[in-house]
């Protein structure tokens, strides 16, 4: 019996401890940058050209609105970018991601043709950059204008990188 509760505890608390958990920069947004920027291989703003989804996974859905269906999951995404602006890191102008997107992994799902401001690592041995939604990338809005501004008035933009 004393096993039964314990096995019990382990599955009822399982989902909560692989949940992705990511642990943001409490200071100014100049200070996250600076951070972010350090921390990085490469920073780079550019466009999402083309975005291959792996490994398929199709399983079946209940939904009480939509009643019984099929709904397809993948486990990793390669995105080939061409590169707008480089502040940091040898990357070409185009380069591509290799990210795990499955549950709970932090990975960061690409549309192709939206622009991304890119905190990358690697690259790794397959030439393949990588990041996730713990680093500072997002889609480039009216909202990053300002961290754009600080990159530029860091000094870093790569003369002659593009």
């Amino acid at each position: 019996m004393k096993y039964a509760i314990v096995l019990f505890l382990i599955m009822i608390t399982a989902p909560k401890a692989i949940a992705c958990s990511c642990a943001f920069h409490d200071g100014s947004l100049e200070e996250a940058v600076t951070d972010s920027y350090k921390n990085a291989s490469a920073v780079v703003l550019a466009t999402a050209e083309h975005v291959e989804n792996f490994e398929p996974l199709i399983s079946d859905v209940w939904s009480e609105d939509e009643g019984h269906q099929k709904e397809t999951y993948y486990n990793s995404q390669r995105t080939q970018f061409v590169a707008l602006k480089s502040w940091k890191g040898e990357h070409g102008k185009r380069f591509f991601t290799e990210i795990v997107i499955t549950c709970c992994m932090c990975g960061y799902r690409f549309e192709e043709g939206e622009n991304y401001l890119l905190y990358l690592y690697g690259p790794d041995k397959k030439g393949n950059f990588g990041t996730s939604s713990c680093s500072r990338t997002k889609r480039e809005t009216v909202k990053i204008e300002q961290e754009l501004e600080i990159l530029n008035k860091m000094g870093l933009t790569k003369s002659g990188a593009l």
